[in-house]
C-alpha cells in the first residue's frame, strides 16, 4: 500500500469518532500490558510478598506493616523482677510487698495485645483477664502501656514469669488505590497483569488461527474437489459446537496453563479464517489476473500467497481484529469458570470469579474493576474491528 493510500485511509478513518475512540482505548490497553511490570506498583506473581492482614482492603486504603510480637522473661527474687535476657522497652517496678508493675517504656510504640504468663498460682493481674485453663493474663486495655502483678499472699522467694507483647499495625504511604483481593493482592497490580495476559492469549491465539485458517482455505479454494469437501466438513463440524463448549472439553484433557489457552482458542477460531479465506478466495481466483499468472506457469504457492492472498488480506486483517475479542473473551470466561489460568496468574476472568463470592457482601471493587477493565477492552477491540469493516467494505458510503 502507498503512502497515497495510507494517508486517504487514515483520513477516511478518522471520520468518525467512534472509530478514533475506540483505537485510542485500544492503544491505551496495549500500552498497558506492554509496560505492566513498570506501571504496576507491586508484583501480583510474587506469593512471598502477600500479607494476609492487607486482605480485602477497600478502594484508597493504606497498606500496613503487621505488629511484631516479642517475648521477654523476668525473674524475682525478694521482690525484685531483674530481666532474663533481651527484654527491650519492656521494664518493671515494685509497687508495693505484693505488687510489681509491668509498663512498656516507649512512648512512640503502640501495643495491640499484653499477655502475662507462667505466674504461680494466687497471683493475678489487674485490668485482665485469665484463660479458663492455662496461667495466662491477657490485657483489656494494652493501650494503658502498663499493668500490675498483685498477690493475695506474699510474693515466693524465687519466681519467674514472662511478657508476650504485639506492636499495633502501622500504616505506610502506599495506597491500594484499586482495593485488595481475598490474597491481600493490590487489585491494580492484578489488573494490569491481567491485561497483559488477555492480550497476549488474544493476539498470539488469534493470530495462529488466522495463519492456520487462511492457509487451509486456500488450499481447499486453489483444490477444490475432496480436499474442498475435507476441510469444509470439518469447518461445519467445529461450528456446530459452541465455542465455550469446545474450549471447555479441550482444557479438560490438557489441564490449565496459558499454552493450553491459547491451543483451546486455536482449535475454535481457526475455522472462521478458513471459511472466510476460502470464500474469498474462489471469487479471487476467477479473475484475469490469476488467469495471466496461469499462463505464465507461475507455481500455485507463488500465486496464492503473492497474487490472491494480498487481495484477501483486507477481509482478513478486519476478521483478526474481530476475533482479538472473541478470543479474549473466550479466555476469561474460561478463567472465570476455573479451566483457564492457575490462581497464581492474575487473568481478568480469575479475578472476577475471585471476587463473585464477595459481591454480596458489599466488597464489589474485587470484579468490578476486572469487569470494567475487561468490558472495554472487548468493546473498544469490536468497535475498531467494525470500522476497518466499513472502511472495506464497497459500498460503504463516507
Amino acid at each position: 500500500m502507498s503512502r497515497a493510500s495510507l494517508t486517504e485511509f487514515a483520513g477516511r478513518f478518522a471520520e468518525s469518532r467512534v472509530g478514533l475512540a475506540s483505537l485510542a482505548v485500544t492503544l491505551f490497553f496495549v500500552f498497558c500490558a506492554l509496560f505492566a511490570p513498570l506501571l504496576s506498583p507491586t508484583d501480583p506473581y510474587d506469593l512471598s510478598r502477600l500479607e494476609l492482614i492487607d486482605a480485602l482492603k477497600p478502594m484508597g486504603s493504606p497498606q500496613v506493616l503487621p505488629g511484631e510480637e516479642f517475648r521477654a522473661n523476668f525473674t524475682v527474687t525478694d521482690g525484685v523482677a531483674e530481666p532474663a535476657g533481651d527484654v527491650g522497652d519492656l521494664t518493671t517496678a515494685s509497687c508495693g510487698e505484693r505488687c510489681i508493675a509491668v509498663r512498656l517504656d516507649s512512648a512512640e510504640t503502640e501495643l495491640a495485645s499484653l499477655q502475662i504468663r507462667s505466674l504461680p498460682r494466687g497471683m493475678n493481674v489487674e485490668g485482665a483477664s485469665k484463660h479458663p485453663v492455662q496461667p495466662w493474663w491477657t490485657v483489656n486495655d494494652p493501650e494503658a502501656n502498663g499493668v500490675r502483678i498483685i498477690s493475695d499472699e506474699p510474693f515466693p522467694a524465687a519466681f519467674g514469669f514472662s511478657v508476650i507483647a504485639k506492636t499495633a499495625e502501622q500504616p505506610t504511604d502506599f495506597v491500594f488505590v484499586a482495593g485488595t483481593d481475598a490474597f491481600g493482592r493490590d487489585m491494580l497490580s492484578a489488573i494490569l497483569y491481567g491485561i497483559r495476559i488477555s492480550i497476549f492469549v488474544g493476539v498470539l491465539a488469534a493470530g495462529s488461527a488466522m495463519v492456520i485458517g487462511t492457509g487451509l482455505g486456500l488450499l481447499a479454494a486453489w483444490r477444490g474437489g475432496a480436499t474442498d469437501a475435507m476441510i469444509m466438513r470439518t469447518v461445519d463440524f467445529m461450528l456446530s459446537f459452541p465455542s465455550i463448549l469446545v474450549g471447555l472439553s479441550i482444557l479438560a484433557v490438557l489441564g490449565s496453563g496459558v499454552d493450553k489457552v491459547i491451543m483451546a482458542v486455536v482449535l475454535v477460531q481457526w475455522c472462521y479464517y478458513a471459511r472466510t479465506s476460502r470464500s474469498l478466495a474462489l471469487s479471487e481466483l476467477n479473475k484475469e489476473y490469476v488467469e495471466a499468472a496461469r499462463c505464465l506457469r507461475l507455481p500455485a504457492w507463488r500465486i496464492m500467497l503473492r497474487h490472491v492472498l494480498p487481495n484477501c488480506m483486507p477481509q482478513i486483517i478486519v476478521l483478526f481484529t474481530l476475533n482479538i475479542a472473541a478470543a479474549i473473551s473466550l479466555e476469561s470466561s474460561l478463567s472465570f469458570l476455573g479451566v483457564g489460568l492457575p490462581l497464581t496468574q492474575p487473568s481478568l476472568g480469575m479475578l472476577i470469579a475471585n471476587g463473585y463470592e464477595f459481591i454480596f457482601s458489599q466488597k464489589y471493587w474485587i470484579s468490578f474493576g476486572p469487569g470494567l477493565v475487561l468490558l472495554l477492552m472487548i468493546v473498544a477491540m469490536n468497535l475498531l474491528g467494525d470500522r476497518l469493516r466499513d472502511l472495506n467494505n464497497p459500498r460503504f458510503d463516507r
